[in-house]
């Protein structure tokens, strides 16, 4: 499954690896933006376009983007489960691995922090998602856990028609 089109994917292609890292951050900036409003669809589209986009940079420079591979690739595989699409989760998770593991073992980022097999490590152990989040991208909430989806279904409900006694009208 590829979220950028052919030609935006030689577009991308083109940029430096510091405006491809600029673009990355701009779309999880607003797939955060999309998750405070619950809407999934989006959370989808730009995750896809920053997991594609780390996929891309990575097939040419495979030393580097290894933590906004791993970022975008658990956000995207989270929002598509929770969206009911498991097959696609699947893909996107197959994918970041493959992308992973491309690499020696071991290697680091050239700015610091965890290195690829870390980043397998993480992306494997659901448990270990918040604080990944909470470290580099400062999320104060991480969106699609199980926290999370617990506390949407104890919400109170609307209800459609009111109880008790009605509203009295004034006039």
């Amino acid at each position: 499954m590829k979220f950028l089109c052919p030609r935006h994917r030689r577009m991308f292609a083109n940029l430096s690896l510091k405006e491809q890292n600029d673009l990355w951050m701009f779309w999880m900036e607003n797939a955060f933006t999309f998750c405070e409003n619950r809407d999934t669809e989006k959370v989808i589209m730009v995750t896809g376009s920053a997991f594609d986009l780390a996929c891309l940079a990575r097939s040419r420079h495979p030393n580097t983007m290894h933590v906004e591979l791993t970022l975008s690739a658990i956000l995207l595989c989270r929002a598509l489960r929770d969206n009911h699409d498991l097959a696609a989760a699947d893909e996107v998770l197959l994918r970041a691995l493959d992308s992973l593991q491309s690499v020696e073992p071991g290697q680091y980022s050239p700015s610091g922090g965890y290195n690829t097999d870390q980043c397998i490590e993480i992306l494997l152990d659901r448990s270990r998602h918040p604080g990944f989040f909470a470290q580099y991208l400062n999320w104060p909430e991480f969106p699609f856990s199980d926290d999370t989806r617990a506390a949407r279904r104890a919400r109170p409900r609307r209800l459609l028609w009111p109880t008790g006694p009605a509203p009295m009208m004034v006039h």
